[in-house]
C-alpha cells in the first residue's frame, strides 16, 4: 500500500483522531509515519505492516506488543497503542471499508502507536565520526553501551515474559540529548517476531549484520541480543565489523562461514582498547550462545565494574559534544558547509517564531546527532531550547553573553529574541535591551559614536528601563570626548565604594568609549565585563 493510501487509511480508521504528517521511514516488515493526536496535541510514531498479515499469525505478532505498552523507562521507547485494522477494500469514492463487505477480501493491518524520538538513531551519530575518520571517545562508547545494556534488561526482566528483541542494531537504537548528552532509547523491540521460515525472508527477524550465527536458523534468546550488542560495542569502538562479516552474503551467513575466521579484537583497531575491554566485547561476541553473559543484566554488571574502575563515575562531563557556556555557544571560526548553513538558518528562523520552538528543536537536535561540528557548537544552545523554561534559560544566557569581554552582540540579540517568541509576554518587558543592544552592535561596527548618542537618546524616551540606566550618563555621552567619557567612568568606579548602581553605571559609561576606540577597547574592555557583572579590578 502506497503512503498516501495508508495515510487516508489512518485517518479514516481513527476518524481523525490521528493526522499522518509525514512518512519517517521504512523497517524490514513496516513503514514508520509521524502522526498528530488531534485531541492531545502530541506527536507520535505510528508503526503500520507493509503487506496484510496472515490471518493465522495476526494473534501472536501483539503478544510481546502487550507486556511492552507496561513499560516506562528513559532508555526504552514507549508504546501507547496497538491494533489492527481490518479493511475490505475501497468504495467507488475511495473511502475504505471496515465492515465487511460482501465479495471483498478481508485485510489486515497492524498499527503500533509509540514515542517519537525526533532526533535521530545511532547509526547517524556513529557516523558523525566515522565519516570525520574519527574514534568515537572510549569512555563515550563505554555510556552509550551502559544504556543500551539498561534498556535492554529492562526488556530481558520484563514480567510476566521477557521480551527478546530480536533486532537490536544502530538503526533501532534512537539518540535524544538531553542535559547535554545522548540518551538512548531502544526500539522495534519483539515487533519482528512475525516472520517466515524462508532464506530469503530471513532477515525480517533481524539484520545479518547484527545477527548471532544461530538466528540465521531461527532461535533467539537474550544471548541473541547480547551478540548484537557485541557487534554495535565492537562497531562504536573500531568502526568496523567483527567476523569480516561485511565481505559475506545471506547465504554465507546461513551457513555459518563468517565465523569460521579468527576474530580479532577490538584492539587490533583500536590500541587505546584495554586488555579488559576485549575480553568484554570479545565475550559477547562468542559463537556458543552459552559463552555468551546470559543477558543484559549481567553484561549491565561487567561494563559499571570496568566503568568504577577507570573512576568514570558521573559522564555528563565527558561527552565531546557537550559545551557548557556561552564561550563556545555559537563558535565561528569553522567553515560550514552550504547544507549546514541552511540547516542551522531554519532552525534559528524558526526558534525566533511563536509556537515554532519544539519545530527548531527537532532540526537542531537531528542535525546535532548526524553531524560533527554542528554538536561541537550547537549542543548548548539546544540545551537551553529544551529546558523545562527555556525563556528564563534563554534570557539568563543573553545577559551572560552581554556581559562577557568583547560580547558578541549578536548572539545576546538571538538568545533574547527566541526567548521573546517562547513566551511573547516578554516583550514589553525585554525589548528595549534588544533596541540597546543592536545599537551597540552598530557601535561595534562602524565605531560612529554621536550616532550612537543619538540613537540613544530616542531609546531613553521611548523605553522607561533604558531611560533609568542612561539617563544619568547620557550629558556625558553628549561630549562625544573619549577621553571625558572614560575619566567620568573611572571616576565613578572610584567613587563607588562598592555601590554596585554606581558600578553599573561606570561600565555602561566606559562601554561606549571601548566600542568606539580601538585602544581604549583593548585597555578596558576587560574592565567593562567585569563590572556589568558587579566585580572590582
Amino acid at each position: 500500500m502506497n503512503q498516501d493510501k495508508v495515510k487516508r487509511m489512518v485517518e479514516e480508521f481513527f476518524r481523525g483522531q490521528y493526522e499522518i504528517e509525514k512518512f519517517l521511514g521504512a523497517g524490514g516488515f513496516a513503514d514508520v509515519y509521524l502522526a498528530k493526536h488531534r485531541y492531545l496535541d502530541d506527536r507520535r510514531a505510528m508503526k503500520i505492516n507493509k503487506e496484510p498479515l496472515i490471518s493465522n499469525n495476526a494473534k501472536g505478532i501483539f503478544e510481546e506488543a502487550r507486556v511492552a505498552t507496561l513499560i516506562r523507562h528513559k532508555n526504552v521507547i514507549s508504546i501507547h497503542d496497538a491494533g489492527i485494522i481490518s479493511v475490505y477494500g475501497q468504495d467507488k469514492d475511495g473511502f475504505f471499508n471496515f465492515g465487511k463487505k460482501r465479495g471483498k477480501r478481508e485485510e489486515k493491518y497492524a498499527y503500533f502507536v509509540m514515542e517519537y524520538a525526533a532526533g535521530g538513531d545511532l547509526w547517524k551519530y556513529w557516523q558523525s565520526f566515522s565519516n570525520h575518520y574519527k574514534l568515537m571517545p572510549i569512555i563515550e562508547v563505554l555510556d552509550i553501551m551502559k544504556q543500551i545494556s539498561i534498556g535492554l534488561n529492562v526488556l530481558h526482566s520484563a514480567k510476566p515474559d521477557k521480551i527478546i528483541h530480536r533486532d537490536l542494531k544502530p538503526q533501532n537504537l534512537m539518540v535524544e540529548f538531553d542535559e547535554g548528552k545522548p540518551l538512548i532509547k531502544i526500539t522495534d523491540f519483539g515487533l519482528a517476531k512475525e516472520t517466515t521460515t524462508t532464506l530469503a525472508e530471513v532477515s525480517v527477524a533481524g539484520t545479518p549484520l547484527f545477527m548471532a550465527p544461530e538466528c540465521f536458523n531461527k532461535k533467539f534468546s537474550t544471548m541473541s541480543d547480547i551478540y548484537a550488542v557485541g557487534v554495535i560495542f565492537y562497531q562504536l569502538l573500531t568502526n568496523t565489523f567483527p567476523y569480516n562479516i561485511t565481505r559475506y552474503d545471506m547465504g554465507d551467513m546461513f551457513f555459518g562461514k563468517p565465523w569460521k575466521n579468527k576474530l580479532e579484537p577490538p584492539s587490533a583497531y583500536n590500541p587505546e582498547i584495554s586488555s579488559d575491554l576485549d575480553q568484554i566485547v570479545v565475550k559477547c561476541l562468542s559463537i556458543n550462545p552459552r559463552d555468551r553473559y546470559a543477558n543484559a543484566g549481567e553484561l549491565l554488571s561487567i561494563i559499571k565494574n570496568y566503568m568504577e574502575k577507570l573512576g568514570i563515575n558521573d559522564t555528563s562531563t565527558i561527552y565531546t559534544s557537550q559545551n557548557s557556556s556561552s564561550d563556545n555557544i555559537n563558535n565561528k571560526e569553522e567553515v560550514k558547509s552550504d547544507s549546514v548553513e541552511e540547516v542551522l538558518n531554519k532552525a534559528f528562523k524558526l526558534a525566533k517564531k511563536e509556537n515554532k520552538l519544539s519545530e527548531a528543536i527537532e532540526i537542531l537536535e537531528k542535525a546535532i546527532i548526524s553531524d560533527l561540528y554542528i554538536r561541537e557548537n550547537y549542543t548548548y544552545r539546544l540545551k537551553l531550547w529544551k529546558d523545562e523554561m527555556p525563556d528564563e534559560k534563554l534570557i539568563e544566557e543573553a545577559f551572560k553573553v552581554y556581559s562577557q569581554n568583547q560580547p558578541d552582540y549578536s548572539l545576546a540579540i538571538e538568545l533574547l529574541q527566541e526567548a521573546i517568541a517562547f513566551n511573547p509576554k516578554l516583550k514589553e518587558s525585554y525589548e528595549g535591551y534588544l533596541s540597546l543592544w543592536s545599537l551597540l552592535l552598530n557601535l561595534s561596527e562602524n565605531n560612529d559614536l554621536k550616532e550612537a548618542v543619538h540613537s540613544l537618546e530616542e531609546l531613553i524616551s521611548e523605553f522607561s528601563i533604558i531611560k533609568d540606566n542612561y539617563a544619568s550618563i547620557i550629558n556625558i555621552l553628549k561630549t562625544y570626548e573619549i577621553n571625558t567619557i572614560v575619566n567620568e567612568s573611572l571616576k565613578l568606579r572610584k567613587d563607588s565604594n562598592l555601590d554596585f548602581d554606581k558600578i553599573f553605571e561606570a561600565s555602561r559609561l566606559m562601554e561606549f568609549a571601548v566600542l568606539s576606540d580601538k585602544d581604549i577597547k583593548r585597555k578596558y574592555s576587560s574592565k567593562v565585563s567585569l563590572w556589568k557583572r558587579g566585580l572590582s579590578m
